[in-house]
């Protein structure tokens, strides 16, 4: 059974909000009927839906990523049609009480719930979902764990150490990515799809995020990050973005095409609609070719 202590603030989690529609509720409570006062339900909740379903991650899976998607399905009125918000709850192995955000609820029938906070490399976290409306509440989901991923490490074919953190400035980070493009004789051109040319960018960036012995042994900046144009558009394959400043530069003119070219256009400050964050750890494996 999970415990719950109150923490500090800065142990929460922080989830992002997704936007959905509401829908004027008709009898979503479940009430008494001498007093018409709201009654708990079996099982405690007060709200006629069901429980969230928890899609990923799951059965204490590893993710690659220090910032997973949090992915249920919706809860379903079991009388009425309602859109509720959801209380997503994060927990430590040891079943203490991280931390807990409210998320709207999403479309085509479940809710993503994105964390804006790197949690910790190799912890098992984990969580539960249930449904809130006009203050009452839904059954709680059942409670599911996953791993973060472990630390990056010098790794593949290279050895030789990288050094502390620092800060890189877009000059830099730019010759970085163009070096890993010259030196390990990548084709972004026809010949490339749209998959292969994401790789090469969420490599590259990792280089310059975490630091690599080969193409950045001077030390990683985590401020840099990659992005998408969200509403669930893919993945840009060729612009480079300051994670908190959210600047970002158009870096390859042409890419997918023959006589593509590398340039530094800046596109000023991305809107809120698109999504930034850090490239996948796991994509530093592309660098052992």
């Amino acid at each position: 059974m999970l415990r719950r202590y109150a923490l500090p603030g800065a142990a929460a989690l922080t989830l992002a909000f997704v936007a959905a529609c509401s829908q004027a509720p008709q009898t979503p409570v479940s009430a008494s009927p001498a007093s018409g006062s709201t009654a708990a339900n079996a099982d405690g909740s007060t709200l006629k839906v069901t429980a969230p379903g928890l899609v990923s991650p799951k059965g204490g899976d590893t993710v690659d990523t220090r910032k997973p998607d949090l992915v249920f399905t919706n809860s379903t009125g079991k009388f009425t049609s309602i859109a509720p918000q959801y209380r997503v709850e994060l927990f430590d192995a040891a079943g203490t009480f991280l931390g807990a955000r409210l998320v709207n609820q999403g479309s085509g029938g479940q809710t993503t719930f994105p964390s804006e906070t790197d949690l910790a490399y190799d912890t098992v976290f984990q969580w539960r979902a249930r449904a809130e409306f006009d203050g009452q509440a839904g059954p709680w989901s059942a409670t599911e764990s996953f791993r973060t991923l472990k630390a990056p490490t010098a790794g593949g074919p290279f050895t030789g150490s990288v050094g502390a953190q620092r800060s890189i400035q877009f000059g830099e980070a730019f010759d970085i990515i163009v070096n890993i493009h010259n030196t390990l004789r990548i084709d972004l051109g026809s010949r490339s799809s749209r998959e292969f040319r994401v790789d090469f960018l969420n490599a590259a960036v990792a280089a310059i995020h975490y630091g690599h012995p080969r193409f950045n042994a001077a030390g990683p900046d985590p401020s840099w990050c990659v992005k998408d144009a969200g509403g669930g558009r893919p993945q840009s394959d060729d612009v480079l973005v300051l994670c908190g400043s959210r600047d970002a530069w158009d870096l390859i003119g042409g890419a997918g095409g023959n006589g593509y070219f590398f340039h530094n256009d800046y596109l000023g400050k991305l809107p809120n609609n698109q999504n930034v964050y850090p490239p996948p750890v796991g994509s530093l494996a592309f660098l052992n070719r």
